[in-house]
């Protein structure tokens, strides 16, 4: 089972980047060059989510409760749904 998570960012700016910072981590320079702050998205498993489109998250259900904390810490800011996706034949 999988859950497919929809959002659409209310407020751009500053929340907007807070928000896919923290769900896909993000590049940064260094002196020593280019360096990856972690996001939730990074510490899951390969293979266990995929991005559908922009604003679309397929992800196994054993790992959706880490997404959603990510979505609820930014409620204000996104708007967003969630649903549980049965595969078919």
């Amino acid at each position: 089972m999988k859950v497919l998570f929809v959002w659409d960012v209310k407020s751009r700016g500053s929340p907007a980047t807070r928000f896919y910072r923290e769900l896909c981590g993000y590049d940064y320079e260094t002196i020593k060059g280019k360096s990856h702050s972690n996001g939730v998205l990074d510490e899951l498993p390969k293979g266990k989510w995929e991005f559908v489109s922009r604003s679309a998250l397929l992800v196994d259900e054993r790992y959706a409760s880490r997404v959603v904390s990510v979505f609820r810490k930014f409620d204000e800011y996104i708007e967003w749904k969630n649903f549980r996706v049965v595969e078919g034949e």
